[in-house]
């Protein structure tokens, strides 16, 4: 199976290593396009205009390894439209440093870039632990990744869908299994803290998020909190039209 890796967290990311390292382990070809320096929170973004300066690199495991001067999405695009020597069999996006859960599946850019993938008709993962997690669970979930991207290529998944992949930080011994579930609708409480500077200037700066410790019954954090992998498919379509059919619509006018 040939394999881009792509990532949102940088190059230089050890977990982004730790994958390719899985990857290349079980005998699959690998080549590493990620952004030069962190770009988490990117969601769908990418450059128009201005041009994209790539470096080639190396990374242990890796057929061809490249920094990209933009963003997730723009890494995954470079990737697929003008680096990668084949057509991929899979593209997996991460491992993120930080969940990927609920509605911040919707500013991520490491769900971004596999949504990019997706968009383009390739089998696409985004996949996600707490910075916290062991080391040896950070391995075992790189090896969970790659062999359920194997089963990915030849799944039947709604069209254009990313399958989105996040592990619990306990120790191996304690991960109570994996699950399909849906995404919370509970967001992260965060906030501003508005400060002076010496000069009297005003800045906001971004306060520490705080998690909900009480996600909906049944959804990825809750199933994250009980110690399982959560597995969710996130596709373009969203909710069915005949879901708003008596949606009260005005009269439209000339």
């Amino acid at each position: 199976m040939y394999i881009l890796l792509v990532n949102d967290d940088g190059f230089d990311s050890g977990l982004l290593q730790i994958l390719c390292t899985a990857a290349a382990r079980r005998g699959h070809r690998v080549t590493v396009c990620a952004p030069n320096t962190q770009q988490s929170a990117k969601s769908h973004a990418f450059t128009l205009g201005t041009p994209l300066k790539v470096m080639r690199d190396h990374m242990d495991g890796a057929l061809d390894a490249w920094r990209i001067e933009g963003t997730p999405v723009d890494a995954c695009r470079v990737g697929l439209l003008g680096l990668c020597e084949d057509r991929p069999d899979l593209v997996i996006s991460g491992i993120n440093a930080g969940y990927n859960v609920g509605l911040a599946t919707f500013v991520s850019g490491t769900v971004g870039a596999a949504r990019e993938a997706a968009f383009h008709g390739y089998p696409s993962m985004a996949v996600s632990l707490e910075p916290r997690t062991p080391a040896e669970t950070v391995r075992c979930f790189a090896d969970y990744c790659v062999r359920l991207g194997e089963k990915l290529i030849h799944y039947e998944a709604p069209s254009q869908s990313v399958c989105n992949v996040n592990a619990p930080p306990v120790e191996v011994k304690d991960i109570q299994g994996a699950v399909v579930c849906p995404i919370t609708c509970h967001v992260y409480e965060d906030g501003y803290e508005k400060v002076l500077s010496p000069r009297g200037e005003t800045y906001f700066w971004l306060s520490n998020e705080i998690e909900d410790m009480h996600p909906s019954e049944g959804t990825d954090l809750d199933y994250l909190h009980r110690g399982f992998i959560t597995v969710t498919f996130l596709a373009p379509e969203g909710c069915c039209q005949e879901d708003y059919a008596d949606f009260p619509l005005p009269v439209c006018d000339p």
